[in-house]
Parts: structure tokens; sequence; C-alpha cells
């Protein structure tokens, strides 16, 4: 590596840990397309936290229409410091995983919690000099040994670190190319993460089936139900898969909400990260109880799923509109 490219590295980082140090001292798979169905859902099958912020709270996690001149250029410094700090994170993290990996295998061969603590701790120090995340709703959480789906709304790559921040072990449902990045997508690898490609049917069935198999064992999938991130942060058509998954392998549904991720890191630019005092909030709704998702046919409760999910965001970002 040269001279130069250490020196932005290195400034990059600066950037980022002064900039969280300013931000801590000022605060120390189908839906129906009858619009009538976007009727309040019943409340014992979708409840959104009571910790949700409203009104002028949000207005701080949606995408500005326009940036100060200089922004992107901090942006993309920040966006190497946190690369560059993960891949150092990475220097532990790799023995660690690769040290336990055997007797994990052997005892814990479908959930491996033991390397999903390793992820979770190794995403959280690379999240915390550049951005805070905020868990609420932690009370929703089920008991760690119940096998959930988790469902979001996916506006960023952020999403997945701020994530962690649950302190849950879990499968993620993922595109296929994520594997390639490096370090990444050996740890994925090795937490059994469940990959898909979009557009092979064959690769889809397949999915279906693991992520059936994973939750009967146990373990836990995420899985973000809109398929890609959605540009502007408002919700993209849901797929039923997320639904099907549940109701065959009999189990609850957790819907979860996103704040801010889309502000630091829009989709489609993964090389800025943003600056936002406000950082990342994951909101977690109450439960979907695996006999509701059992008796509630796919179209309702998808459709209640996506209110819950929607309800939390900023009124900006909710359009208010059913896909087909």
């Amino acid at each position: 590596m040269g001279a130069r490219a250490v020196l932005a590295l290195l400034l990059g980082a600066c950037v980022c840990f002064a900039s969280r140090s300013r931000t801590e001292a000022a605060h120390a798979f189908a839906l129906p397309t009858d619009r009538s169905l976007r009727r309040p859902p019943p409340a014992a099958l979708v409840a959104r936290t009571a910790t949700a912020g409203s009104g002028a709270e949000l207005k701080q996690f949606v995408r500005p229409k326009r940036r100060l001149p200089g922004h992107s250029v901090l942006a993309f410094f920040r966006s190497i410091g946190l690369m560059w700090t993960m891949f150092c994170l990475s220097a532990w993290v790799v023995p660690a995983i690769s040290a336990g990996l055997p007797v994990v295998k052997r005892k814990d061969p479908v959930a491996r919690k033991y390397v999903d603590r390793v992820i979770c701790a190794w995403s959280q120090m690379t999240t915390w000099p550049f951005f805070s995340v905020k868990v609420k709703g932690r009370e929703n959480l089920l008991p760690k040994d119940q096998a959930v789906v988790y469902v979001a709304n996916h506006q960023s790559f952020m999403d997945i670190l701020s994530c962690y921040h649950l302190s849950r072990s879990f499968k993620w449902v993922s595109k296929a190319s994520i594997l390639k990045i490096p370090v990444v997508g050996w740890a994925m690898k090795r937490t059994r993460t469940i990959t898909l490609e979009r557009e092979d049917r064959r690769s889809q069935m397949a999915t279906f089936r693991q992520c059936v198999s994973t939750l009967q064992e146990g373990a836990s999938i995420f899985i973000f139900p809109e398929g890609t991130r959605s540009p502007d942060g408002a919700l993209l058509e849901f797929k039923k898969g997320p639904v099907s998954m549940a109701k065959r392998a009999k189990v609850p549904i957790v819907p979860v909400t996103i704040l801010g991720t889309g502000r630091l890191m829009p989709s489609k630019k993964e090389f800025f990260l943003y600056h936002n005092r406000a950082g990342v909030e994951v909101i977690v709704h109450p439960a979907v109880s695996a006999e509701a998702v059992q008796e509630t046919p796919d179209k309702e409760l998808l459709l209640n799923l996506r209110n819950t999910i929607e309800s939390a965001l900023p009124l900006e970002l909710q359009k208010g509109t059913v896909a087909s």
C-alpha cells in the first residue's frame, strides 16, 4: 500500500473519530392491490412499539435533498475510516472465529451462537467511532433460544451492522455477492449466512427450503422482505417469502424498523458515510405469535407487517401505497 493510500486512510479515521466526539458532546415476496385493505390492522396482530418516535424527532432520519459543499468529501473519508476500522478489528475476529469453529461445528452446527457473538462484537466496535445505534423496544425481543423470523426495512449496507446491536443470534438471508467481500464474506460463511441468487428461480426455492430447515432446527433468520435497498427510504413491495417461511416452520415473526441508515450511507453510495448526530435507531415491534401467523391469511399478515414497519418511519417516507 502506497504512502498516499495510508495517509488517506488515517485521515479518514481521524475525521470520523472527531465527528463522533462532537456528537457525543452535544448529546451527553406479493401484496394486495386494493387500497381499501390499508385499514388499521387488528391490534392482536400488529402493534407499533410505544417507544417509536414521532413528528420532528423522526425528521432527523430523513435524507436531506441537498447537502452542504464539502460534505461528500468528508463522507468519503469517513467511509474509508469505517472500512479501515473493520479490517483492523478483523485481526482478532478471524483468529477468534477460527479457534472456536471446530468446537462450534460439533456442538452447535446450526445456530453457531459463538460465531454470532463474535460478529456482534465486531460490528458494534466497528460502528462505535462513526455513529450511535439505539435499540428501542428491546422488551419485544423474544427469548434467545426461540427461533424467530425477523423482518425489517432495507435502506443501506449499514442496516446489517446496525442490526447486530440487537445482540441476538440469527442467520442473514442475503444476496450471494456479499460473500465476495474480503473478510466480511469469510465471516458470513462461518455464521452460515443463507445466500440467494435473486434472478435464479432454483436458487430461490433452495433458499426457501434452507430457511425453513434452519428455523425448524431452532435458529432464527433475518430477512429484508423488500429484497433490495430502497433508494429513498420509503418501503418497497414486500415479498411473501418471510411469511411463508414462518408458516411452514411454525415460528413467530418480529417486525423491525431501521431509521437513519439511509441518511448515513444511501443506497448505491457505499463509499460515502455521511455524518448525522441522530445516528441510527433500531425499533423492535411486538412479535406476531406463531399461532397468529398460522391463523392469518398470507396477504393480510404481510400487509399488517408492512404497516407496522412503516408506522415508525417519518411521515415523509410513508407513501401510503400498496404494491402488487
